[in-house]
């Protein structure tokens, strides 16, 4: 299914079944260009090269690893999920930058660079916002190979990551909620809102793909819930104890809220995360193939490394 903008994959380029992350890494970073359009000569440029700019940036890619590697674990071809985990990047690219605005979080910095509202403008950065949230769903509807109802699903589960039951919604209560709400239980669901339905709408993608039983499906969500619990965890701690050129993106962004770090403490909070790998762990091996490979990730990228945005 052609989709205008969406560049065609090179699919003989592609390593076939390889679920190592760092190929599947290097498979995103090339891909990611070919879905923004190349743009027009002029001032409008300017939408075209900030949007280059907001997802090109360093990243890890874990939301598209996730896709391809629940997409394998469930039996399909990680390559097929591909162009989905990418279409999650987008979301999740164009969610920083609307969180970095003044209005926002007002930060300065983002993946190792000044944040797209200082180096284009506000006006651009909103722009370019609606833009990357526009091609992901365009990115999704190009996905070949798929039924309508894989299709329609895949578009379910990126929608309800964005609006009301996900990113926007925890966005709200991240600028607004007082500290009577910044309760365990309230910072919890702003978590997932903020954090974890992206991350489980990237699993949930990836597993439809791959052709997932129900039960399947389920385990994976169970899976997401836990890892975006600990990815968040993670962000609050590399907001107390990493610098800005570490992270590449502003510390000390959360001084004036209530996070867990200050609910239960650094070592706790640690321990939260260790405790959340194992859950999400033990939810993979009660239903899915038993291949390790995307528990493996996960541990080695929370555990290993820090924070995962």
């Amino acid at each position: 299914m052609a989709t205008v903008g969406v560049q065609p994959r090179n699919t003989r380029a592609e390593p076939d079944g390889d679920t190592d992350a760092a190929a599947l890494f290097h498979l995103t970073e090339a891909r990611l260009p070919a879905l923004i359009p190349p743009g027009h000569a002029g001032e409008t440029a300017i939408l075209f090269e900030a949007a280059r700019s907001a997802l090109l940036g360093r990243g890890k890619r874990a939301r598209p690893i996730l896709s391809m590697l629940a997409c394998a674990h469930v039996g399909g071809r990680p390559q097929d999920a591909l162009d989905y985990g990418c279409a999650v990047e987008i979301v999740h690219a164009a969610s920083l930058v609307l969180d970095d605005l003044p209005c926002m979080d007002d930060a300065t910095l983002r993946r190792g660079a000044t944040a797209l509202h200082l180096a284009h403008g506000e006006d651009a950065a909103v722009l370019v916002s609606i833009a990357l949230l526009n091609q992901a769903h365009r990115t999704v509807l190009g996905v070949e190979g798929l039924t309508a109802e894989q299709r329609l699903g895949l578009l379910n589960e990126l929608t309800s990551a964005v609006g009301f039951g996900g990113l926007a919604h925890g966005q709200v209560r991240d600028l607004r909620d007082g500290a009577e709400a910044r309760t365990e239980a309230g910072l919890r669901r702003l978590n997932h809102l903020k954090t974890g339905a992206l991350i489980v709408a990237a699993l949930r993608g990836g597993g439809i793909i791959g052709g997932a039983t129900t039960a399947q499906l389920e385990a994976l969500t169970r899976f997401g819930d836990c890892i975006g619990f600990a990815f968040q965890l993670s962000d609050d701690l590399a907001d107390v104890s990493s610098t800005a050129e570490t992270l590449g993106k502003d510390v000390a962004q959360d001084r004036d809220k209530l996070t867990f770090v200050d609910l239960w403490g650094v070592g706790r909070v640690r321990a939260a995360v260790r405790q959340a790998v194992d859950r999400a762990e033990e939810a993979l091996t009660a239903q899915c193939s038993g291949d390790d490979r995307l528990g493996d990730y996960v541990r080695g990228l929370l555990l290993n490394v820090g924070a995962a945005r």
